[in-house]
């Protein structure tokens, strides 16, 4: 193991990115011989003379996959069996096993091409909403399951006691949701400045590194919510981890205004630092 971490640190960055890409072709490559063959011993049932009562339970318990991982790549053997098609998808890696998955209980002999080219290069949420919008006026579940302290338990119970008035049920799923509700505009008041009625703007200032209010709802407004830096495969996609950037950097000389500010992940924010200052002094005045 330490002699193959060794043979990548000695590879230069582009021969690195290059080496990763031919790893990932290749799993590609074994995942979906993979998934052809399981496609094939579930047609044999062949787990049945091995004692399994199910392709599943032979993939969990004598081939030593996860759950997760057995009832993907079922879901997508079993899919393919139905519709070769998606075989090739799966190969150039227009589809994932995960959207695979999601995609397998709708595909029917009239509409798999369709669903099928519509789910190319797209991620889960992405296929999950194409999948809902097939059964317009029905509401879009997703499970969520979670481990939560007692403490957290008796809060909700509270909640559901404080709702009864306008709630009546106590439906968890209703109390989740108002409380992300709550919780997403109160958090959104205090990041990115978002309130019903907003103040006068006070005029940005061009010396300070305070961010007035206006400025911050302005930019999130402008950049979407999404980190805006742009590298050499596009914009990057994070929701996550927002702060303000500095375009051309305060210490250069750079004005705190809309113009001159952007929505950076706290990785893309800390790169440009580093490729603007260098790295050990960003990581010098980094929080530990």
């Amino acid at each position: 193991m330490d002699a193959i971490i060794e043979s990548f640190r000695g590879l230069n960055d582009e021969a690195l990115l290059a080496e990763v890409h031919v790893l990932v072709t290749s799993e590609r490559t074994a995942t979906t011989a993979l998934v052809a063959s399981l496609a094939e011993v579930d047609e044999r049932q062949l787990y049945l003379a091995r004692g399994f009562p199910s392709l599943y339970a032979l993939c969990v318990r004598e081939l030593k996959m996860s759950e997760g991982a057995a009832y993907r790549r079922i879901s997508a053997a079993r899919a393919i069996r139905r519709f070769p098609v998606a075989l090739g998808a799966l190969a150039d890696g227009s589809l994932s096993l995960t959207t695979l998955t999601v995609l397998a209980p709708s595909l029917t002999s009239g509409n798999h091409e369709t669903l099928l080219e519509a789910a190319r290069h797209k991620t889960r949420r992405e296929v999950e909403r194409h999948v809902a919008a097939l059964h317009p006026g029905s509401v879009e579940l997703v499970s969520i399951f979670m481990r939560v302290p007692r403490e957290t338990e008796d809060k909700l119970h509270h909640a559901q006691d404080l709702l009864r008035h306008v709630l009546p049920s106590g439906d968890i799923a209703e109390v989740f949701a108002r409380a992300l509700t709550s919780l997403i505009a109160d958090l959104e008041k205090q990041k990115l400045a978002a309130v019903a009625r907003p103040r006068r703007a006070r005029k940005a200032g061009l010396t300070s590194r305070h961010i007035p209010a206006a400025v911050k709802r302005e930019v999130a407004r402008r950049d979407g919510g999404q980190c805006a830096f742009v590298g050499t495969q596009g914009r990057c996609a994070e929701t996550g981890f927002l702060e303000f950037h500095h375009v051309v950097p305060f210490a250069r000389g750079g004005t705190t205004t809309a113009d001159n500010l952007q929505l950076r992940c706290r990785a893309h924010n800390q790169y440009e630092a580093e490729q603007e200052f260098g790295e050990p002094l960003v990581r010098k005045r980094s929080p530990a």
